[in-house]
């Protein structure tokens, strides 16, 4: 089934974007939803983003791809997330306008990810995980705990 697309919705770059079933993206009664968008971007060639099924999004989503990222199934995402699995331009002066250090981020099953959430490279969060609003996602996450903070730390098992 093709997804449900309420808020203008691109899927960009050189890469492979694959969208499971029944997935809904944007959200009409969501803050936002008037002028903003999603965009899945598999930059590079070998690029993907990797979308299970029933995956719903809020609005203003950008996910950003250079190697690979994972959407688990039944996936819940709010409003103004960003998902990157590499950093945007390197560390060094002389490599400022190059793209950083190159990871992953792998979202498993069943994860509530809040509003304004930024999910760095390298990031894994585990099954039935809750990412509360407004959390700097790195490192890995194990499944059923709720997750939130600058940097992202577990709060409580579930």
């Amino acid at each position: 089934m093709k997804p449900s697309i309420q808020q203008f919705t691109i899927c960009s770059g050189k890469g492979t974007v694959e969208i499971g079933d029944f997935c809904f993206f944007g959200l009409k009664e969501g803050g936002g939803h008037r002028g903003g968008s999603i965009e899945f971007q598999a930059r590079t060639n070998n690029s993907i983003i990797k979308i299970g099924n029933k995956v719903n999004t809020n609005n203003n989503i950008i996910c950003i791809a250079a190697n690979y990222i994972e959407i688990g199934d039944n996936t819940l995402i709010g409003q103004n997330v960003t998902i990157m699995d590499h950093e945007a331009h390197g560390i060094s002066p002389d490599k400022r306008r190059e793209i950083g250090e190159i990871g992953s981020v792998i979202i498993e099953k069943n994860v509530w990810i809040g509003n304004n959430v930024i999910i760095l490279k390298n990031s894994l969060i585990g099954e039935n995980t809750i990412v509360a609003s407004g959390c700097v996602v790195t490192g890995k996450f194990p499944k059923n705990v709720i997750i939130g903070g600058v940097p992202a730390k577990i709060i409580k098992t579930i």
